[in-house]
């Protein structure tokens, strides 16, 4: 059975880097056997910007936000996915706000009892992060790598990232570098796998 992947898109540039070599990911992986969708983080619709703090979603049995809209809508269909990509350019050392509006919006997806156990139909899937960052900065995808991997570890998930850092090319052309191709292609059969 060909592996569900959907990768939620972060960025605000249409025709940016980020989209650019996270369409080659997808493309590899979908040649690869698996079933490759996509949301994009800046179109939904939203009544609050990621979590609000109200706690119902803690105090229902079932795992699903309160806040009616877009954005919830696309929360709960993450589940149905064996693999969750996000991919976001670095902005000021972390995700974009939409990234983050979906992140925040996971933990309705999260139930944790007294005893701490924690419980969430997306255990054992695999979460993974595709990210491009422009300028010398040293290290400047390490802190976005691990805001992603610690959530996932801590939800009983995989984790795999495919970081491009130093992205000097002109936005939209990332995929024209061999390197950054051969890299996102791997990446995206991993994903398949």
């Amino acid at each position: 059975m060909s592996r569900k992947i959907v990768f939620i898109q972060g960025s605000p540039r249409k025709t940016g880097n980020t989209r650019a070599i996270a369409a080659v990911a997808m493309e590899a992986a979908r040649k690869a056997g698996a079933e490759v969708s996509e949301i994009d983080a800046m179109a939904l619709e939203f009544k609050a910007p990621g979590c609000i703090g109200c706690q119902q979603c803690q105090e229902s049995d079932k795992y699903e936000c309160a806040i009616k809209d877009g954005l919830t809508a696309a929360v709960s269909t993450l589940p149905n996915y064996d693999v969750i990509v996000f991919a976001t350019p670095l902005y000021w050392w972390s995700h974009t706000a939409q990234i983050k509006m979906m992140i925040d919006r996971i933990y309705s997806l999260v139930k944790i009892s007294e005893t701490g156990e924690i419980m969430t139909p997306l255990s054992g899937k695999m979460i993974a992060l595709l990210a491009t960052a422009a300028g010398p900065m040293k290290d400047n995808l390490d802190v976005l790598e691990l805001q992603v991997n610690h959530p996932a570890e801590m939800l009983s998930c995989r984790f795999a990232s495919c970081m491009f850092a130093d992205v000097i090319c002109q936005p939209g052309t990332l995929q024209n570098e061999t390197e950054a191709v051969i890299r996102a292609q791997e990446f995206g059969r991993l994903l398949a796998e």
